[in-house]
């Protein structure tokens, strides 16, 4: 507890007047540079989407790692679907089975919301460490969650047709982008977290 000195009239004196003057000078002053983290991270996220965008438009990228990541899809729900007893089989990007079929083109590959969800990670202001778990957990979940998009798409086509186009525009790609921005909020408040350190007795 301190006190401060008054002359007789009741009043601050000078240099208390001058302290307290100053104090309401600093607190009505902005603090600045605390909006900088979040603009480094738009800007950096910006620049990250925009080099992967650039990317995609590498021909050997079109042409070879993009269908090759499409026929992988295909080929693992083709396995998934095949466990429930649906006969289906895989030729290319083509889902096919007697009752359905199902062509698996780009846009279906969970590309851009890996990258999406990529980007926010990589340009989040944290370290490495956390960085590479997030990012390998995400993309997983997201890959997973991909094959759960194209085996109800398949099975709308079968038991609700007229509904195939509202499931795979209106429905899984706005879901698609609330995954990626929850896996994201999801690893960045672990990875904010603080960190709790054991201490052990010296024996």
């Amino acid at each position: 507890m301190s006190k401060s000195r008054k002359d007789k009239g009741g009043a601050a004196t000078t240099s208390e007047r001058r302290v307290s003057g100053d104090g309401a000078q600093r607190a009505s002053q902005p603090v600045l540079g605390s909006k900088k983290p979040v603009f480094t991270f738009v800007v950096s996220f910006a620049v990250l989407l925009g080099v992967f965008y650039a990317i995609t438009f590498i021909p050997f990228l079109n042409k070879k790692v993009l269908p090759g990541l499409q026929i992988l899809n295909a080929d693992a729900s083709v396995m998934l679907l095949n466990l429930v007893g649906e006969g289906a089989s895989a030729s290319k990007t083509t889902i096919a089975s007697s009752r359905y079929s199902v062509n698996i083109a780009h846009g279906c590959d969970a590309i851009e919301p890996i990258a999406l969800f990529a980007a926010a990670v990589l340009a989040f202001p944290t370290s490495l460490r956390s960085k590479f778990p997030g990012l390998a957990l995400g993309t997983g979940l997201l890959l997973l969650m991909n094959l759960v998009r194209i085996i109800s798409l398949f099975y709308t086509g079968v038991y609700w047709p007229s509904a195939f186009e509202i499931m795979h525009i209106d429905v899984w790609q706005p879901a698609f982008i609330v995954l990626s921005l929850f896996f994201w909020v999801v690893w960045a408040l672990w990875a904010t977290k603080p960190k709790v350190r054991t201490a052990y007795a010296a024996g």
